[in-house]
Order: C-alpha cells, then sequence, then structure tokens
C-alpha cells in the first residue's frame, strides 16, 4: 500500500479537507491518544495510490515535505508504528518528535542505531520525499546494513494518474544515483513552529 503522510500545521486545512474529500481511508496520526480533538494541526495519514501532487493545479492546494511510505502493512499498524516515534520524551519536555516531517525524518534516520533503522525498514519497504524532477520522486530504500540511500524514480511509476489526467511517457530520468542520507543536502532544515511544540533536535 502507499499511503500518503500530510502536515496539517505545515500545509494548512484548505489542502486536508480538498484530501479527506478525495480519500475516504485516512486517520490522523494523533489517533487513539490524548491529542485526538486536535484536527487542524494534526498529521494525517491517507491510502492515497493516485498521484496527488496533480491536485496542486488548484492553486492554494499545498503538499510541502510531506512522506510517501510504501508497506504491506494496514493503515492502523502504520498508525501505531510512527506514533511509537513522535511520543517519544526528550528532555525538553512534553513535546512531539515530527517524524511525519521529510525534512526531520531525512535529518535523524542517519543518526539512528543499525537495529532501529533495520526496525524502521522492515516495516517499510521503502518512504518517497519529492524530488527536484517535478516528473519524479525520491526513493529511499536500504542498503545491506539499513543505510538509506536515494534512487531517483519517475512519479507515474509510482502514484497512479488522477482520473482524467494522461501517464507521461517518455520523459527522461537522470542515471539511478545511490546517495547515502547523511549526505542530503535539505535534512537539516527546519519547520516554522505553529501553535503546537514538535521536538526536532
Amino acid at each position: 500500500m502507499i499511503y500518503l503522510c500530510y502536515d496539517t500545521a505545515l500545509n494548512e486545512e484548505y489542502t486536508l479537507v480538498q484530501l479527506l474529500k478525495r480519500y475516504p481511508r485516512y486517520l490522523s496520526l494523533f489517533s487513539g491518544t490524548d491529542d485526538e480533538s486536535i484536527w487542524d494541526a494534526a498529521p494525517y495519514l491517507f491510502e492515497a495510490e493516485d498521484d496527488f501532487y496533480a491536485l496542486r493545479k488548484d492553486g492554494l492546494v499545498q503538499l510541502n515535505h510531506c512522506l510517501v511510505f510504501e508497506t504491506s502493512e494496514t493503515i492502523e499498524e502504520v498508525c501505531r508504528f510512527l506514533q511509537y516515534y513522535i511520543y517519544q520524551q526528550p528532555d525538553n519536555g512534553n513535546a512531539y518528535f515530527r517524524v511525519w516531517d521529510a525534512r526531520v525524518l531525512l535529518k535523524h534516520l542517519p543518526l539512528w542505531s543499525p537495529a532501529g533503522r533495520k526496525t524502521f525498514f522492515e516495516f517499510f519497504h521503502c518512504f518517497y520525499t519529492e524530488s527536484s524532477d517535478p516528473f519524479c520522486l525520491t526513493r529511499w530504500q536500504p542498503d545491506k546494513v539499513y543505510n538509506a540511500v536515494s534512487l531517483q524514480v519517475l512519479r507515474s511509476l509510482v502514484l497512479k494518474p488522477l482520473d482524467g489526467e494522461e501517464i507521461q511517457a517518455g520523459l527522461p530520468v537522470a542515471d539511478p544515483v545511490h546517495t547515502p542520507l547523511g549526505n542530503d543536502p535539505a535534512a537539516g532544515e527546519r519547520t516554522p513552529e505553529k501553535r503546537r511544540r514538535f521536538f526536532i533536535d
């Protein structure tokens, strides 16, 4: 299954409403927790096999720094698995670890223990982030020792076209370049804080 992990605090409520209308299978990552009543700043999981990035034709739609997870697990299991990371208790008080933000995950994943990375990649076959090429996604997958390496793939090979969209064919794709995650230049970027406290470092 393909799951979109969407950050409402970053991308705002208008896009959330569009996603809720289109994808009936979804869960807040705060589901079943004391934060369950927070909907307007919560991260969400959507079962989304088609190309939700095409929704940006509506100029008000924002899908910045989203993650796309690929796994055979159910949406409920994915939610529980990610909550394990979200509800860490760092020394700076009761805060969230923003595992749902691509920049945060890319920054911290190389710092995890080999056993921690193995656990993550045994649950998720891989995950995707946006690429600088608008027709591609960056696929992050484990090497033999569970370090994350990247590969550029056509977006149309991961996400089906939306209804009425034509499949992009014959588009050039850069030679596959496997890049160790620790060298990712975007990994150190931070998300501005909005309404809630989120643990990043």
